[in-house]
């Protein structure tokens, strides 16, 4: 099971990545490198955000709520893969928002992992265990299939690195809690995975979102 490697868990018993239907074909897209940017970064809001950051419209993309921002990103979406994210503390949480909750929809994941994950060992764990295990999303999930992200919570950021904690509502109305890492590549927001192949080291479920800034689509 890849339970581990998703943050945005299924509401039901089984895994993040389930069995695709029989005949799915995944989708191949990539999409196009954002252009470098020359704006310097002092002059970007470089304030980590302390509340819900504005500006922030949600789109359901196979049945999960994804942020998007005029000013943070993505610039893109092509193919289902999004790229164009702000050099700043919010383009770094609307990036790890739109990567890891595609890796968990789409059928398309790993084009999405392809392009948006930064590679490292981690990366190349995680492609052969799914190869290994025949996975994939489903191209048509229900309804209520996954946990909805519910907040976050910064737990350190450079203009080269992030590391938050994002927060995701369960049926039971309790919440699962996964701390997650993006770099900057120089152009881009990149997801981070962990050595055993994991977006996330840990994960927990905790009774309340005490602590968290209540953010989400639905």
């Amino acid at each position: 099971m890849l339970l581990a490697y998703v943050v945005i868990s299924p509401t039901g018993a089984g895994h993040s990545v389930v069995p695709p239907h029989v005949g799915h074909t995944t989708r191949t897209g990539s999409a196009t490198a954002p252009t470098p940017r020359s704006v310097n970064v002092s002059t970007l809001d470089q304030s980590v955000p302390d509340s819900p950051p504005p500006g922030v419209t949600w789109q359901i993309v196979d049945t999960l709520a994804i942020p998007f921002s005029t000013t943070a990103g993505p610039a893109s979406v092509v193919g289902g893969i999004p790229s164009g994210f702000a050099h700043t503390p919010t383009g770094a949480l609307i990036a790890m928002a739109q990567i890891v909750s595609r890796i968990s929809v789409q059928p398309n994941f790993m084009a999405v992992t392809e392009t948006d994950v930064a590679n490292t060992a981690g990366k190349a764990t995680f492609s052969q265990l799914v190869a290994a295990g025949g996975v994939g999303n489903p191209p048509d999930p229900s309804p209520g299939t996954y946990a909805q992200l519910a907040g976050f919570q910064f737990v350190s950021y450079t203009p080269t690195m992030a590391v938050i904690q994002l927060l995701s509502g369960l049926p039971d109305s309790s919440y699962e809690v996964s701390t997650l890492t993006v770099a900057w590549d120089g152009t881009d927001w990149q997801l981070v995975f962990g050595p055993a192949g994991t977006v996330s080291p840990n994960q927990q479920v905790v009774s309340s979102p005490v602590g968290f800034i209540i953010w989400g689509g639905v």
